[in-house]
């Protein structure tokens, strides 16, 4: 059955399927529900509730859930992979929640997934936007079938770079005419704040501050980060900021031998920013921004998808978003980028972090970031290119 645009009550609509609950904190993200709000669209956004601060947003439906339909979707889409159970979920849930949209946007695997099972029930174009890559080797044939089902019928694909794009078309076997490349980068140059973190949080005015952001599970190498800060130079200390607060309880195991240091050499922030634009207060005074990635293989999303990371570092773009040097491990794509355009420095272990901080001094590499992050990663650079894409597919649905 093929859906009428604009039968929705004359209001143009589009529905975000978002299975990791963090819209506000991803920066493409933000940006595009930005680029439909400014464009007179409203959106319906379905995401599991999480730790993920998730602000009022005018122009927003927000259409959350639970715990107990997250587990059942996980174990339909994610466990059992039977195709019909998939389409019976969805369907449920397109007459309970779901309006009539111009344009379906699924995110990440579960996302594209229930996409393209909206897609056949009502005819509206979707398109598909990755984050995260799944690969058969670390998965199953089956488990990776059925998200090359749903991927047959996308009328564009967005990745972060060249490199995650080769890989997530041979998974997905999908049609590279159809791909968007688009870094993991938020809109404009970062404002600095006036209420600065490192100041409320007791470090002198003296001291130089490196800050490690975002997620800190153990493929980020926080625990290495931590097990040096000691051997760093008197005039350094480190800022912890986990992306969704509750650092202290991220960090539990691994603060217990190092208590003698907090409040000295190491601060931890607690605080949560509500979206990923408002971190000019946390990031004001910091000299150096530290982004590890080691691949665990322990889980799906830690192995293969850290090891193609490409231009899918959120925390890295958001340095240099800010004017903050960067130190990074030698993984790939970013490592190559911040050596060559002289963005900060490229080392082999976090042990390496003490020999190489007073090298970032030179103010030459602020303005580098800055400039890198204007020619390369901003997301106003894609902003026309992706909103003609998007609304070429919602015209020539409605025309068809």
């Amino acid at each position: 059955m093929k859906k009428q645009i604009n039968s929705h009550d004359g209001l143009k609509r589009v529905l975000i399927i978002n299975s990791d609950g963090n819209a506000f904190n991803n920066p493409s993200l933000k940006c595009i529900i930005d680029l439909f709000l400014e464009n007179g669209y409203k959106i319906d956004l379905r995401y599991p509730k999480s730790r993920a601060p998730t602000p009022s947003y005018p122009g927003i439906r927000f259409l959350p859930y639970g715990n107990l339909l997250k587990a059942i979707k996980l174990f339909v889409i994610d466990g059992l992979y039977f195709w019909t159970l998939i389409y019976l979920s969805v369907y449920i849930e397109k007459f309970v929640h779901y309006k009539d949209y111009d344009l379906l946007i699924g995110v990440d695997r579960r996302g594209l997934i229930e996409a393209s099972v909206l897609n056949k029930i009502t005819g509206t174009p979707y398109i598909f936007i990755s984050f995260e890559i799944m690969f058969a080797c670390e998965t199953s044939l089956r488990y990776k079938q059925v998200e090359k089902n749903a991927a047959q019928k996308v009328s564009a694909w967005l990745v972060q770079d060249r490199i995650r794009a080769e890989q997530v078309q041979i998974e997905n076997d999908l049609d590279p005419a159809n791909k968007i490349l688009l870094p993991l980068a938020s809109a404009e140059i970062g404002k600095t704040g006036h209420n600065r973190l490192r100041d409320s949080l007791g470090i002198p005015i003296e001291k130089k501050v490196a800050i490690m952001i975002g997620t800190l599970a153990g493929w980020t190498m926080a625990d290495q980060v931590l097990e040096n800060v000691s051997k760093w130079p008197e005039n350094w200390v480190l800022i912890i900021h986990h992306r969704y607060g509750n650092t202290y309880k991220s960090l539990r195991d691994s603060l217990g031998s190092l208590s003698p240091l907090l409040g000295k050499k190491i601060f931890i922030s607690d605080a949560a920013t509500q979206t990923v634009d408002e971190m000019g207060d946390v990031l004001s005074g910091v000299n150096v921004g530290l982004a590890f990635y080691q691949p665990d293989f322990s889980f799906r999303y830690t192995g293969k998808n850290v090891e193609y990371l490409g231009l899918s570092s959120g925390k890295i773009s958001t340095y240099l978003r800010y004017g903050i040097p960067v130190m990074v491990n030698k993984i790939g794509l970013y490592a190559d980028e911040i050596a060559l355009h002289r963005l900060g420095i490229v080392i082999g272990h976090p042990s390496q972090i003490s020999d190489k901080l007073n090298d970032l001094c030179d103010l030459d590499f602020s303005d580098n970031a800055r400039n890198y992050f204007l020619n390369s990663l901003d997301f106003n650079l894609y902003r026309d290119a992706i909103w003609n894409k998007l609304s070429s597919i919602m015209i020539n649905s409605f025309q068809s």
